[in-house]
C-alpha cells in the first residue's frame, strides 16, 4: 500500500476517500479499491491509444478554459497592482521620469477595513455563524423512533401522568429525538472545525479569512474539500470484570485505556490562480473545473508508487521530458515583475521551469466508456452515461484516471466551495473591491501627482536671470542660502535687477479639494467610512456617550454589508452541509441518519448585541406562564448570555440539571416544613377552640346549677318561681311577686 493512503477495511468495501501524510494538498480523496500489491486484485487492462486520446481531449479542454480565463487574469493582475500600490504598465510607461510617481494606497486601506469588518460580522465573539436544525424525517430508522417513543412514555409515567399511545405523542417523541440528533452533530462539527485545515493553525476562522481575503481582492475565494484524515484518539472504557488478553495476560476490571481510529474532514484553500472553472457557466463550479499544480521531478516520481496512478505513464513522462514541461504563464511572469519591480528576462523564466512539471487535474464528468478503456472500473449501468471522475495529466499523458471516490460511496458531494464578493452578470467570478474603487483610486493618484509636481515647482524659488549683467565667472545654475550675486554692468540696464523672482501658480488648494472629493467618492462606492471603518473621531458624538449607543450605531452602519454577508452565508452553508454528509458516512454513531438543515447566521449578527440583549430582557418580562411552556429554557438562557459575550459563565447542562434538581428538592423540603408548621398552628387553634367550647359548657353547667338552687330556695321560702321571667329574675322579682300576694 502506498504511503499516505488511508483505508477503513472491509466496512466500505475498500472504497475510501483518504488523504494523509505525503498526499498533495488539494487532492481529491483517493480510492483504494485496486492495489498493486494484492495478488487477488484484478489487473487493469488499459488501451494506450484510448488513454492518449482521452488526454488530448481534456488537454484541449483545459487550453480552452485557460483562454477564456485570460480577461479574468488581467482583472486579477490589475486588482493586485492596485492593492500593492503599483501602476499598470500602460500608465507607468506614460509617466515622465522627472515627475512624481506617488501612489496613495487607498485600495489597501479599504480592503483591510472590509476584511476586518466582515470577519467581525461573520464571527462575532463566541457566537457561531451557523446552526443545524433537524426535522423528523422518514430517514430515521424505526428502531430509533421506537426507542424515542418508549423514553417519552417512561418520562411521562415517571411524572405520574396517564399515558396513552397517540399520534401526537409519537410526533412529540420524534421531534425531541431530531433535536437531540442535531445537537449531537453540532457538537461534533464544532470540534472538527478546530483543525479543519489539518492542524490547529488552520482552523475554521483561519481558512475563512483566507477565502474572504481572496474574495475581496479578486472577487472570488475558493475552498476545496472535504478530504478524509485518519487520526488515532485515546480514551477510557469501563470494564466490569477481568478479561484475558490475546498474549495470555489478565487485565483487571475497572477503567481501561483504549485507542480508536477517528476520521475527520479536512479542507484546503485553493488560490484563484490555480483554479480554472468554466467561465461560460452561470454559477460556479459549473459542470467541472481544472486545478493546476507545479511538481518537481521527485514529487512526480513518487506518484508512480501509488496504486491509483499509472506508474508506466509516469515513468514515460519522466523519460520523454527529463527537464520538465513547465513554462511560466503570462500572469506568473507579471506576478514576478510586480514582486521584484523588475522585468523578468527569458533566461530566468526558462531556468525556473527546469525539472518542473505542470500537472493538470480535471474534476468533473467523463465518458464512462472512455474511463473503462483507461482501465477504470465503471458500473455497467453507467456505461451509456458520463460519471464524475478525476483525471491527472502532464501534457497529453494521463497519469491517473479514477471515478470520483465520493460517487463510489453513493454520496453526491460538492468538493469546491466558492465565495463571490460582488456578483456580476458578466462573469461567474464577480468582481473584487479594487475594481469597484478603481476610478476613484486612479483619480486620487493623478491629483496627488499633480499636487506634488506643482508643489515641487512653487515651493522653491523660480528666478529670472539676465546673464548679460552677471560676471562670466558667476555660477547661476544653482540657488542656495546666503548666495551672493555679482554683476558687471554700469550701462542703461543697470536700473534692472540681474535676478528677479518669477511667481508660478501652484493651485495646491484646488488639488487638495480634488483629492478630498475622490476620497468621498471612494467611501460611497465601498460604504467603508468612519462608521464602518473604525474612525471614531469622525463619528457623531452623542451616540458614543454609551456603549449601547456606540454598538447600535456601528450595527446600523453595518447594514450595507448585508448583501456581501449573505453571499458568504451561501459559502458557509455549502461547507457545513458537506461536513454533515461526511459525518453521516464516517461517523454514523454521532451523526445518525436524518434530515439536517444548515442555517447560516452571518446576516443576523448585523444587529447590535445590546439591541438583542434588550429584546431578550423585554421578552423575558412579558412572557406569560403559558408562553414559557413553549420555550426551551436552556437555549433562552444561552441567547441571553450570548448577547453579552458571557457564554463562558454557563455551566454544563448536566450541572444545570443537577442544580435544578437540588433546588427543587430544597423547595420541596421547605414546602414540607411549611406544611408542618401550618398543621401545628391548625392543631393549636383547634385545641384552643375545643378548650373554649369546654369552658363554655362548664360555665353553662355552673349557671344552670345556680338557677336550680335559687329555685329550690324560693320554694322552701313558700314562694313560687316566675316561669315567665325564669330563674334569672333573682330575689328582687320574688319580692315583687310576694308583695302582690300579701
Amino acid at each position: 500500500m502506498a504511503t499516505g493512503n488511508t483505508q477503513l477495511g472491509n466496512q466500505y468495501n475498500g472504497s475510501v476517500p483518504a488523504t494523509g501524510a505525503g498526499v498533495l494538498p488539494g487532492e481529491t480523496p483517493q480510492s483504494e479499491a485496486v492495489t498493486v500489491d494484492d495478488p487477488a486484485a484484478p489487473v487493469r487492462k488499459i488501451d494506450a491509444t484510448a488513454v492518449r486520446n482521452l488526454g488530448a481531449r481534456f488537454k484541449s479542454l483545459f487550453d480552452r478554459y485557460a483562454s477564456e480565463r485570460l480577461p479574468a487574469e488581467e482583472k486579477f493582475l490589475k486588482n493586485l497592482r492596485q492593492y500593492l500600490g503599483v501602476y499598470d504598465p500602460d500608465i507607468d510607461t506614460r509617466l515622465p521620469l522627472n515627475r512624481s510617481r506617488a501612489y496613495p494606497r487607498l485600495t489597501r486601506v479599504k480592503c483591510i477595513a472590509m476584511l476586518s469588518r466582515l470577519m467581525n460580522l461573520m464571527f462575532p465573539g463566541n457566537e457561531d455563524n451557523w446552526e443545524l436544525n433537524a426535522s423528523p424525517s422518514p430517514e430515521m430508522s424505526p428502531e430509533m423512533v421506537a426507542q424515542a417513543v418508549q423514553e417519552r412514555i417512561a418520562q411521562l409515567q415517571a411524572s405520574g401522568e396517564q399515558v396513552q399511545l397517540t399520534q401526537e405523542l409519537v410526533d412529540e417523541a420524534v421531534g425531541e429525538l431530531a433535536v437531540k440528533m442535531a445537537d449531537k452533530l453540532t457538537k461534533l462539527i464544532k470540534d472538527q472545525l478546530v483543525e479543519l485545515g489539518g492542524d490547529q493553525t488552520f482552523d475554521w476562522i483561519a481558512l475563512n479569512r483566507k477565502v474572504v481575503d481572496s474574495g475581496i481582492k479578486y472577487g472570488l475565494g475558493v475552498l476545496e474539500g472535504p478530504y478524509v484524515r485518519k487520526v488515532q484518539t485515546s480514551g477510557w472504557v469501563l470494564q466490569a470484570q477481568e478479561t484475558q488478553n490475546p498474549d495470555g495476560s489478565i487485565s483487571p476490571g475497572g477503567f481501561q485505556p483504549v485507542q480508536r481510529d477517528v476520521y475527520k474532514p479536512q479542507y484546503d484553500f485553493l488560490s484563484v490562480w490555480d483554479f480554472y472553472p468554466d467561465m461560460t457557466a452561470r454559477s460556479l463550479p459549473g459542470e467541472g473545473y481544472f486545478v493546476r499544480k507545479i511538481l518537481g521531478r521527485s514529487a512526480l516520481r513518487r506518484l508512480a508508487d501509488r496504486p491509483d496512478f499509472f506508474d508506466r505513464m509516469v515513468r514515460e513522462v519522466l523519460v520523454q521530458m527529463p527537464n520538465g514541461n513547465y513554462k511560466a504563464r503570462s500572469w506568473e511572469t507579471q506576478l514576478k515583475t510586480i514582486g521584484l519591480s523588475v522585468h523578468a528576462d527569458s533566461q530566468t523564466s526558462q531556468a525556473s521551469g527546469r525539472e518542473k512539471y505542470e500537472v493538470i487535474i480535471w474534476k468533473g464528468p467523463v465518458s464512462a466508456r472512455a474511463l473503462q478503456e483507461a482501465g477504470v472500473d465503471v458500473p455497467e449501468k453507467a456505461m451509456a452515461d458520463e460519471v464524475e471522475a478525476e483525471l491527472w495529466m502532464v501534457d497529453n499523458w494521463v497519469i491517473k484516471a479514477e471515478v470520483n471516490a465520493w460517487s463510489k460511496l453513493g454520496i453526491k458531494m460538492r468538493q469546491v466551495h466558492t465565495f463571490v464578493f460582488d456578483e456580476d452578470d458578466t462573469s461567474p467570478i464577480g468582481q473584487g473591491l479594487p475594481a469597484i474603487v478603481r476610478d476613484s483610486q486612479l483619480s486620487i493618484c493623478a491629483a496627488t501627482r499633480m499636487t506634488l509636481d506643482n508643489a515641487s515647482v512653487t515651493c522653491g524659488p523660480n528666478l529670472e536671470v539676465n546673464t548679460a549683467l552677471l560676471l562670466p565667472t558667476q555660477d547661476y545654475t544653482s540657488v542656495e542660502a546666503y548666495k551672493m550675486w555679482y554683476r558687471d554692468d554700469d550701462g542703461p540696464s543697470a536700473q534692472f535687477p540681474a535676478v528677479r523672482p518669477v511667481q508660478v501658480e501652484g493651485h495646491l488648494g484646488e488639488l487638495q479639494s480634488l483629492v478630498k472629493m475622490f476620497l468621498d467618492f471612494a467611501e460611497l462606492e465601498t460604504f467603508i467610512g468612519p462608521g464602518t471603518g473604525g474612525d471614531m473621531q469622525r463619528m457623531p458624538s452623542e451616540p458614543m456617550r454609551t456603549a449601547a449607543g456606540a454598538s447600535m450605531l456601528r450595527g446600523d452602519a453595518a447594514l450595507p454589508f448585508k448583501d456581501i454577508v449573505r453571499n458568504f452565508d451561501t459559502f458557509t452553508q455549502s461547507v457545513i452541509w458537506s461536513m454533515v454528509q461526511f459525518n453521516k458516512k464516517f461517523n454514523p454513531d454521532e451523526a445518525p441518519e436524518g434530515d439536517y438543515d444548515v442555517i447560516p447566521r452571518g446576516a443576523t449578527s448585523l444587529i447590535a448585541k445590546e439591541v438583542r440583549g434588550m429584546q431578550i430582557d423585554m421578552l423575558s418580562q412579558t412572557m406569560t406562564p403559558e408562553e414559557r411552556d413553549h420555550v426551551n429554557e436552556r437555549k433562552f438562557v444561552e441567547a441571553k448570555f450570548a448577547a453579552r459575550d458571557l457564554q463562558g459563565m454557563l455551566v454544563s447542562e448536566a450541572e444545570a440539571d443537577r442544580r435544578k434538581s437540588q433546588r427543587a428538592q430544597q423547595a420541596q423540603e421547605a414546602k414540607e416544613q411549611q406544611d408542618r408548621v401550618v398543621d401545628a398552628q391548625i392543631r393549636d387553634t383547634l385545641a384552643g377552640a375545643y378548650k373554649n367550647i369546654s369552658q363554655g359548657q362548664k360555665n353553662k353547667s355552673a349557671a344552670d346549677a345556680t338557677s336550680v338552687k335559687a329555685a329550690l330556695d324560693m320554694i322552701a321560702a313558700g314562694e313560687e318561681p316566675d316561669e315567665t321571667e325564669g330563674t334569672s329574675s333573682g330575689a328582687g322579682g320574688s319580692n315583687t311577686r310576694g308583695g302582690k300576694t300579701g
